[in-house]
């Protein structure tokens, strides 16, 4: 894997209580503009239900190429650690592991984070540009990076939740916006957003390109942090464990479920208590 040109930036806290609102004048901090306040797209989302949120903008620039070097998986699997602020694609078949830095919901009153825990997965039709959206636009602060969308609801019953980029950014002489070949993105890594997980750029393209044209992708996310077979704790810049193929995994509080392409439909989605 290339990598990541990144810089990880802090640790958030409090609001929200939807998945990843309508673009505004973003804030701006340290030097960076972060459009969190304004909802990482929910409203939009929910106002806008498969809209067109990239494909067909030719007046707009393209952000990044799309890679040409990429192993091709057979059967890629997901694992999100809130804790571990970690986003692991594996494929048992080939071996591939890769694990990515993220940030994601942040805690609300309760102590848990606005991601919901669970076993979930991509949508099972790929020509879908509602929950496969290679180049997302609207609102800006996507930056024209990919947009993984789940099948999570909402507490309004939408599907908002997904893997996006890192939608902070800098500007030339610190200015609060810019034309998006001019930002400099940056990924806070942390418990920073309304519930989706953000992604440094170049990650994300890869990550959307390793497994857009797989349906059902089985994405399960817990709050522990992930431990392999050998009993490490996943994270950057080390190769885990790949389990067997037929080898069942426990996910943390979320408990034991089998491989997920060993049963027909991958598996039921289902948040955990």
């Amino acid at each position: 894997m290339r990598q990541t040109l990144a810089k990880f930036l802090g640790f958030g806290l409090v609001l929200a209580v939807f998945g990843c609102q309508v673009e505004d004048e973003p804030a701006v901090e340290d030097g960076y503009n972060d459009p969190e306040p304004e909802g990482e797209g929910v409203a939009f989302d929910e106002e806008n239900p498969g809209a067109d949120l990239g494909m067909g903008k030719a007046d707009l620039p393209l952000t990044y190429e799309v890679p040409q070097d990429l192993p091709e998986l057979s059967r890629p699997e997901i694992v999100v650690s809130l804790e571990g602020l970690t986003v692991h694609l594996f494929d048992r078949e080939t071996g591939f592991s890769e694990v990515y830095p993220t940030g994601v919901g942040k805690r609300g009153s309760s102590g848990k984070s606005y991601t919901p825990t669970g076993f979930y997965k991509t949508h099972g039709d790929t020509d879908s540009t509602w929950y496969f959206i290679p180049r997302r636009y609207s609102p800006s602060y996507f930056g024209g990076f990919p947009f993984l969308r789940l099948n999570i609801e909402n507490s309004q019953g939408h599907n908002t939740y997904g893997l996006h980029g890192p939608i902070t950014y800098s500007c030339p002489d610190g200015a609060s916006d810019c034309d998006l070949l001019d930002r400099q993105w940056f990924l806070k890594r942390g418990f920073v957003s309304h519930g989706c997980m953000r992604m440094d750029h170049e990650d994300i393209v890869d990550l959307y390109y390793m497994v857009a044209s797989h349906p059902s992708v089985p994405v399960s996310i817990q709050t522990e942090p992930e431990v392999d077979g050998f009993g490490q704790v996943v994270d950057v810049d080390m190769s885990p464990a790949v389990p067997a193929i037929g080898e069942a995994l426990r996910y943390g509080e979320c408990g034991e479920r089998p491989d997920p392409y060993e049963i027909d439909g991958r598996w039921t989605s289902r948040k955990c208590l």
